[in-house]
């Protein structure tokens, strides 16, 4: 089986400052001065046409579509990525895409656009999500808060981890938005990570993911399985992003087999290239 997997695409859109509130002002200035350059409009089009041209059997988005969870970007995201919107497709929310209050609630934004391609939810309670793409069970989680500081902190209950082990017997591929292991070079500030990921990768040893898809820290890399991690850990954020001397961006098509391929996709000279995956040991980093 082949899994496409991007994240963290951050669509630019223009928007006016008397539509935002709150920290949302502060994060589209951040955005609009120092990232925006970062994403520019060509290197999206080229991965939109790079994926149009690959082959495979699932595609999954692991979050931050947006940059403030703005009610008009949701539909910019949709306008950009609907050639690529299919019923192999995956999504799960970032943090940028419940940056506000007002994208979750009772009628959460990001829902209102993708629904169509988010899987069905099985807990009530809590964001559960799961869709058989080509005979393969998917798990979606939305580990974000919307927080009203500047921070990115995330969190899963212990009551959504028991349930995703208890769903299957079968290899199932996990998605997730913040990372559960980083590389010793690349470990996440207090107010960036996951807060609780320990227990989450301990709740997860009883029936472990084939694999882990996630993004939010901007830099490329695949963990190999390991004793306290025991499945493979995929980054593949930021997909639109350009790299630079401390981001190595790009996106990820995995083919899971007797051994299992990771081939990286790197932007260079105006359009997407094969390159070598950013390959690490459990022992060179940190849960």
């Amino acid at each position: 089986m082949k899994i496409l997997h991007i994240s963290d695409l951050h669509f630019p859109k223009k928007l006016s400052l008397f539509s935002l509130r709150g920290k949302a002002i502060v994060g589209y200035l951040n955005y609009h001065v120092r990232r925006r350059s970062k994403h520019p409009v060509v290197l999206i089009a080229a991965m939109v046409d790079t994926i149009k041209s690959l082959e495979y059997d699932a595609l999954v988005i692991s979050g931050d579509l947006t940059n403030v969870s703005h009610p008009s970007e949701f539909q910019n995201a949709k306008d950009i990525l609907k050639p690529i919107l299919t019923d192999k497709t995956f999504l799960i929310p970032g943090n940028h895409d419940r940056y506000q209050k007002r994208a979750m609630g009772p009628n959460p934004l990001f829902e209102k656009a993708f629904a169509e391609w988010m899987g069905e939810s099985i807990c009530p309670n809590h964001y559960l999500r799961t869709k058989r793409i080509a005979g393969k069970l998917f798990v979606g989680w939305d580990s974000n808060l919307a927080i009203p500081r500047i921070t990115a902190n995330g969190y899963v209950s212990k009551e959504v981890v028991e349930k995703t082990v208890k769903l299957s017997e079968e290899p199932y591929v996990l998605v997730g938005h913040h990372p559960l292991w980083n590389p010793k070079t690349e470990v996440e500030s207090a107010s960036h990570r996951m807060s609780n990921r320990k227990e989450v990768v301990d709740g997860l040893q009883i029936n472990p993911p084939e694999l882990y898809l996630h993004g939010h820290t901007h830099t490329n890399w695949v963990k190999l399985p390991g004793k306290e991690t025991p499945f493979t850990i995929v980054n593949s954020a930021s997909s639109t992003r350009l790299s630079d001397s401390k981001h190595e961006c790009g996106f990820h098509l995995i083919e899971l087999g007797k051994q299992t391929h990771y081939r990286r996709f790197i932007y260079s000279d105006t359009k997407f290239t094969e390159t070598n995956p950013i390959l690490y040991e459990e022992t060179e980093g940190v849960v």
